[in-house]
């Protein structure tokens, strides 16, 4: 097979001039001033890795339709492969990473202005719930955690085109009144608790968005896809043609202009790494604060609630996968979209494709883990995860 493959509240306002300022001299598809940071290439043994092991893991992942494979260590890219008909500057779609990339981070920024909190009621933000038994004892930590105890938009495995009801419409992506956003917050069922268990929800995501949204509306950027462009990719030096968010389409819902974040995302590898980056690095962006490390903590650590989920992104905070250090995080999505990031190692793994196992709940965990994550920890020389040393980090 051909391939590419390079080895080698006041703060808030202040941030939002801050970057509307930046976002004002930039041209589309460029990175605004001060932007500059670009990726080194360096070989993995001088970054603590071993380039035999992450060649035989490329190879690996090459043969289980892998697309893209990046693996960046202290700053630098020690691995990157692209199969015949992809590329560094082509994106791919990220499923339900979308929930840690979209929903998550722009959560955060709404977090670090002082526009929401984790423990609010969501019927703050969602008025239709303020009479409701159960939805108005939701908070948007429930939400953000898949503990609200709204059900999914899933039924036996089905595909969504072949799901009826208000689980079909969820998906078909309709305009209001059957838009994604009015079904969950009005048509979704509560099955249990809030709070009570962990259970997976796309729903919930996309009310967790709204509530975001709701929250923006005295802000400068009134909706998620302007609020992350002018806030967090520009200034990370995302060109704008290299990532897209919400399936492309903004719904008006009560004056709301809502952008979907469970799904419907596409991002190159490399603009990813990005945000993985951002996040190791708790919202600073070479001496710019672009989030508070507050609440880069509150969406990539695990919430309290049941389950290991921070806001949209996983925890191994619990040690669920052994090699794994405990503060690992990541995002990940259907066909295992993953991005990984590892603080304590400074590292940060991207791979985007097909599925690399079949099954669903755990059975879709475990190719993860057994095909990529415990074989990357390998890949680090001389180190275990629990004991390494954090490198290159400010």
């Amino acid at each position: 097979m051909k391939y590419f493959r390079r080895a080698t509240g006041m703060l808030g306002l202040m941030m939002a001039v801050q970057m509307a300022l930046a976002a004002g001299q930039s041209a589309k598809g460029a990175s605004p001033a001060g932007a500059s940071f670009e990726w080194q290439t360096a070989p993995p043994e001088t970054q603590g890795m071993s380039g035999p092991k992450l060649q035989a893991l490329g190879e690996s992942l090459a043969a289980r339709r892998t697309k893209a494979f990046l693996v960046i260590r202290n700053d630098k890219i020690v691995y990157e492969w692209y199969a015949a008909d992809h590329g560094p500057k082509k994106t791919h779609y990220t499923a339900s990473m979308a929930k840690a990339i979209v929903g998550g981070v722009s959560l955060g920024i709404a977090l670090t202005d002082g526009l929401i909190s984790l423990d609010d009621k969501a019927a703050k933000y969602i008025p239709q719930w303020k009479d409701d038994p159960l939805k108005s004892r939701i908070t948007v930590r429930q939400l953000g955690s898949h503990t609200s105890g709204i059900e999914d938009a899933e039924a036996d495995n089905l595909p969504h085109d072949k799901l009826t009801g208000w689980k079909g419409d969820f998906w078909k992506r309709l305009p209001p009144p059957n838009d994604p956003f009015t079904v969950s917050r009005d048509k979704a069922p509560v099955l249990f608790e809030p709070g009570q268990k962990y259970a997976y929800s796309n729903p919930g995501i996309a009310l967790l968005t709204y509530c975001v949204t709701a929250a923006l509306k005295d802000s400068p950027h009134k909706d998620i896809r302007t609020l992350l462009r002018e806030r967090v990719m520009r200034p990370i030096g995302a060109p704008d043609d290299e990532w897209s968010v919400g399936y492309g389409k903004t719904y008006e819902v009560d004056g709301l202009p809502l952008v979907g974040s469970w799904g419907g995302g596409n991002f190159t590898a490399r603009t990813t790494a990005r945000v993985g980056r951002l996040m190791l690095r708790g919202g600073d962006w070479d001496g710019r604060q672009l989030l508070s490390r507050e609440a880069v903590r509150a969406i990539t650590t695990d919430a309290g609630t049941p389950g290991t989920c921070g806001m949209g992104w996983w925890s191994n905070n619990e040690g669920r996968y052994p090699k794994l250090p405990k503060d690992a995080f990541w995002g990940s999505g259907a066909g295992h979209q993953i991005c990984l990031v590892v603080p304590s190692l400074n590292l940060i793994m991207v791979r985007n494709g097909n599925v690399l196992g079949e099954g669903a709940g755990d059975a879709f965990h475990n190719p993860v883990n057994a095909l990529l994550f415990e074989p990357l920890m390998d890949c680090i020389a001389g180190e275990t995860g629990q004991e390494s040393v954090r490198q290159g980090r400010p």
